[in-house]
């Protein structure tokens, strides 16, 4: 066994982050702006651009803030406007998992005019683990505030303090 073997994370090494919220809003709006990449880009600060129809069993492309592919994952399942999950793989040039990231949204009805969002996001490496406990709950109220207010949240660089 090589080195670079000994530190790839097994399958029960890997971690999950859970979140949980409630928005003002419709599931229909909810899950269109899950998956409209004009409406993405608005939450997630331009980091991020998807491609995909968003059918199980499409690809769903990922492109960085410069608009290089970054990776190709997969739509696994589809049921609008309740359920999307789907695979956010490495670049294959530089996968050492030995699955690519699940993530699950489940959209789900809890008052009169709000959904309960569900998400979670799978087969986590320790590494990635970090960063994306410290990720989605911006990107998350950024998602809410847009839906219920009309903006965004501003936050700062990841590389930066107040």
């Amino acid at each position: 066994m090589t080195l670079t073997q000994q530190n790839q994370p097994t399958q029960a090494s890997l971690k999950t982050c859970v979140y949980a919220l409630h928005i003002r809003t419709s599931p229909q709006k909810l899950w269109d702006a899950l998956t409209d990449n004009e409406f993405i880009q608005k939450y997630w600060q331009g980091e991020w651009r998807f491609e995909s129809d968003w059918q199980a069993g499409s690809d769903l492309h990922y492109y960085d803030k410069e608009g290089k592919l970054y990776s190709i994952g997969q739509v696994l399942e589809s049921s609008p406007p309740h359920k999307l999950v789907y695979t956010w793989p490495e670049p294959e040039a530089s996968r050492v998992q030995p699955e690519p990231e699940r993530l699950s949204w489940e959209i789900t009805q809890s008052g009169p005019h709000t959904v309960k969002l569900t998400l979670v996001h799978e087969n986590l490496s320790d590494e990635y683990y970090q960063g994306v406990s410290e990720g989605w709950p911006s990107i998350l109220s950024s998602l809410k505030s847009l839906l219920e207010n009309g903006e965004v949240l501003e936050f700062y660089p990841h590389d930066r303090q107040a």
